[in-house]
C-alpha cells in the first residue's frame, strides 16, 4: 500500500466524523430553535431535518398544543437572517417535509 493511501485511510475517518459532528451542530440549533417557541417544549419528537442551504432549513416536529394532545407531525421551516447564526422560526405548519423544503426554497430565491 503506497503512502498516500495509507495516510488516505487514516484522514478518512476523521474527516467523516467532523463532517457528521458539524451536521448534528446545526440540527441541535435548529431543534433549540423550535423548542423555544412550542407550548410544552418538553414534549418534542424530532423526525427528519433538511438544510436547504446555509440560511434555511426544514424539521417535521410533534409536540403537545395547548390543550395537552400530540398534534401529529407538523414541519418547521426555519431560517437564519443576514448577520445572524441562530436559527429563527418562520412557522410550524401540517404538511409534508417535502413541501416544506420545496416552499422554502421558493421563498429564499426571492429574499435578500
Amino acid at each position: 500500500m503506497s503512502i498516500i493511501a495509507k495516510t488516505f485511510k487514516n484522514v478518512l475517518p476523521a474527516i467523516v466524523g467532523l463532517m457528521v459532528a458539524s451536521c448534528g451542530t446545526q440540527e441541535t440549533e435548529a431543534e433549540k430553535a423550535v423548542l423555544s417557541v412550542l407550548k410544552d417544549p418538553d414534549s418534542a419528537k424530532f423526525g427528519k431535518y433538511t438544510r436547504i442551504d446555509e440560511r434555511s432549513a426544514c424539521i417535521t416536529v410533534n409536540a403537545k398544543n395547548a390543550m395537552g394532545g400530540y398534534t401529529g407531525d407538523q414541519q418547521a421551516s426555519l431560517v437564519k437572517y443576514k448577520d445572524s447564526e441562530s436559527w429563527d422560526v418562520l412557522s410550524i405548519r401540517e404538511g409534508s417535509h417535502e413541501t416544506c423544503i420545496q416552499v422554502l426554497s421558493e421563498v429564499m430565491k426571492t429574499s435578500p
